[in-house]
């Protein structure tokens, strides 16, 4: 084992998948890191689909780069990024795994603040702080499109890799990312390396800025099909449930649309039936004002009542469809949700 390979202490796994752009902004702000140069290196996981010029761009920044960076092309059966994490952590020379994501910015202090946790023996992981980067749409983004990032300012349990550091030992003995998650297999890693018995602190410290964009509806509705796959996780980690409303309820919000939905399967049943077709519609009317609550009145702020009332339908349409993601994966998997 070579001398460089001994020193490298922090192996920063990035996946990436046709985003150049922001992934150069990625590496530049690991460029920049004030701890040691050579106690760390990148690790840029790219799927073999990926099609931007990627490869080019990341040789070419291996040329000048402070640090060491590593490139792999990642073929794999499976999709989403746990596949293309999991070659990056193999491959690893540190003891500590980072990972962030090819759409997010690392504070410049993001390793040196993070790397002193692993003093103590039982800590499996870090959990950092993901900000918004700061982002200004224009009013036609505002109707014509939806905002699309992550934000994580508390500890909740879960996983989130945009910004979090492992201990490569806890990984391996955990058993590595899941591929077959496409969505939520940090989370599950998660519990996996805490059920092992690591513990995993949050440290608000350690910050992460995730870009926020505004994407087409299709798109944004197309990428709803993810959310399949929390009934799955919630399979393998029953520890979930705990964070859930009522136990199995994943956001409140979730249970307006099924107000609604239950109130036209009402009236329907009562014209069939002959029924007292006057509850119904009470019942309706009722649903209809608690999800405008929900949606529009739900603070102060008379400002945003106009945007939100003529967002009403996009996201009465949005929810509905959350929903019925949600109870398909929880069909597919047999894992009750909603």
């Amino acid at each position: 084992m070579s001398s460089t390979r001994r020193s490298v202490k922090v192996s920063v796994v990035i996946p990436t998948y046709n985003r150049k752009e922001s992934l150069k902004e990625t590496l530049e702000s690991l460029f920049n890191q004030t701890y040691p140069k050579d106690k760390y290196e990148i690790i840029v996981c790219d799927d073999d689909e990926s099609t931007d010029g990627t490869e080019g761009l990341v040789k070419e920044l291996m040329k000048n780069s402070p640090c060491k960076i590593r490139y792999f092309k990642v073929k794999s059966k499976y999709k989403g990024p746990a596949a293309a994490r999991n070659v990056g952590i193999e491959n690893a020379d540190g003891e500590i795994i980072g990972f962030t994501d090819d759409d997010c910015v690392a504070s410049p202090n993001w390793i040196e603040k993070a790397v002193p946790y692993f003093k103590a023996g039982k800590i499996g992981a870090i959990q950092g702080f993901v900000a918004p980067q700061m982002y200004k749409p224009n009013w036609m983004e505002k109707i014509f499109k939806i905002k699309q990032g992550i934000t994580h300012t508390e500890d909740t349990g879960r996983g989130v890799t945009a910004n979090m550091f492992f201990r490569k030992k806890a990984i391996v003995e955990a058993g590595y990312f899941d591929p077959e998650l496409v969505w939520g297999e940090d989370t599950d890693l998660a519990y996996r390396v805490k059920r092992i018995g690591y513990k995993i602190h949050f440290r608000k410290e350690v910050i992460v800025y995730h870009a926020i964009r505004y994407i087409g509806y299709l798109e944004f509705l197309k990428s709803l099909k993810k959310l399949e796959f929390f009934a799955l996780q919630v399979k393998k980690n029953p520890e979930i449930r705990d964070t859930l409303y009522l136990g199995f309820i994943e956001n409140k919000k979730d249970t307006y649309p099924i107000f609604v939905m239950l109130t036209i399967l009402s009236i329907i049943l009562n014209k069939i039936l002959f029924l007292n077709i006057y509850f119904a519609y009470s019942f309706l009317l009722i649903s209809i004002i608690t999800y405008l609550w929900s949606r529009v009145f739900r603070d102060l702020n008379i400002k945003q009542y106009p945007l939100r009332i003529a967002a009403f339908i996009r996201n009465l349409i949005i929810d509905s469809l959350t929903l019925y993601h949600i109870l398909r994966g929880a069909i597919r998997y047999r894992c009750f949700l909603i």
